[in-house]
Parts: structure tokens; C-alpha cells; sequence
């Protein structure tokens, strides 16, 4: 192999570990936290019409400081424009970026979102989804997407089911956050098949 193909598969390596890493941690903390609060469903509802938290400016932080935060060993955040991003050990991030109070689409950052994976930062693009940025979804109680029982998963609402648009959705930069990437590595096994569209990075 040569130098930049060793490189390319470290940098693969990496991407694929911290993604899988950051799925089964926060799925699992959901699970756990349904022991504790009950079904997943009722305490999203209660973000969304914020309910019982007492500071609508900061629900997103206070339902994840709640419900999650207790359950996830070593993560630490920070506001960015009035974003909570969340902080895993091996230098991944993570964050709610829409849908008001309510903690829907997330994305998920290979490395620091603020100093590497850039072009987020200043929200005048998302060239950098698919490639250290990966969209994620969370909506337990919409019947309509079938998320009902899901935790959270890489973006696939709407999906016809066909593995040829999943391509096609991250390769469409007119998407904005909501592009199919990490749904085309999440069906590979966590592995980014050699026909990805994008050269990862962290």
C-alpha cells in the first residue's frame, strides 16, 4: 500500500470505531434510562412541550442532562451559538442541531466540530457531511417515520429502501444536514464499503 492509502485506511479506522462507539453508547444509555423514566416515548413528549423543564432557553441541555448525561461515562459539553455540544472521551462529538426544544436531528462529529471538522462551524455550509460530520435522527413518538421503539440512527427518514439512494442522498449536497451517509456505514457493519462516495477524516 501506498503512504496515502495507509493513511486513508487509519483515518477509515478511526471514523468506523468512533461512529459505532458513539451509536451503542447513546442507544445504550437510552435503554437504561428507560428503567428509570419509563417508556422513551412519554419523556420526549415532555421536551417537546417542555413540561416539567423548568428552563425553555436551555431544554435540549436539561432533557440530556436528565435522561442521558447520567449514563454516558466520560462525556462532557460546551455551548457553540446556543448549541449543547457534547464530548465523548476519544474526541468525538456530538450535538441536537434542530426542531426547536425538541432533540430531533443530531449530528454526529468525528473529531472537535469547533477547530477540525469546520465548515459546520460557522453554519454557511455542510460540506463536510459524510465526511467528519454524520446525521443522525431521534423521534420515538412519530408513528409516521416508524421510530416509535428506535433510539437514535443515522439519517434514513424517508428512505425507499433502495441501498442505490442512500448513495444518492449523500451525495446530494442540497440536503443540508439530512444526507444518508451514515446510514450507507451503519448497513456495512460500521465498515465504509470501498465504494463510499467521500474520503472520511477526524
Amino acid at each position: 500500500m501506498t503512504l496515502p492509502a495507509i493513511i486513508q485506511s487509519y483515518a477509515n479506522s478511526v471514523v468506523e470505531t468512533r461512529m459505532a462507539k458513539f451509536y451503542s453508547s447513546i442507544n445504550q444509555a437510552i435503554a437504561r434510562a428507560e428503567v428509570d423514566y419509563g417508556d422513551r416515548r412519554y419523556w420526549f413528549d415532555e421536551n417537546a412541550g417542555v413540561g416539567s423543564i423548568t428552563n425553555p432557553d436551555n431544554a435540549r441541555l436539561e432533557w440530556f442532562k436528565k435522561y442521558l448525561l447520567p449514563y454516558m461515562n466520560g462525556v462532557t459539553y460546551k455551548y457553540y451559538m446556543q448549541i449543547p455540544i457534547f464530548y465523548m472521551p476519544d474526541g468525538s462529538a456530538f450535538a441536537s442541531i434542530n426542531g426547536g426544544e425538541v432533540n430531533r436531528d443530531w449530528m454526529f462529529w468525528t473529531s472537535d466540530p469547533l477547530t477540525k471538522c469546520t465548515k459546520w462551524r460557522t453554519l454557511d455550509g455542510y460540506d463536510d457531511i459524510g465526511v467528519c460530520a454524520f446525521a443522525f435522527y431521534y423521534s420515538p413518538g412519530d408513528v409516521i417515520e416508524k421510530n416509535r421503539t428506535f433510539g437514535l440512527e443515522p439519517w434514513k427518514v424517508n428512505w425507499t429502501g433502495k441501498v442505490d439512494d442512500l448513495y444518492e442522498n449523500c451525495k446530494d449536497k442540497t440536503l443540508t444536514y439530512n444526507r444518508q451517509c451514515g446510514a450507507i456505514i451503519q448497513m456495512n457493519g460500521w465498515k465504509i464499503p470501498k465504494d463510499y462516495p467521500f474520503k472520511v477524516r477526524y
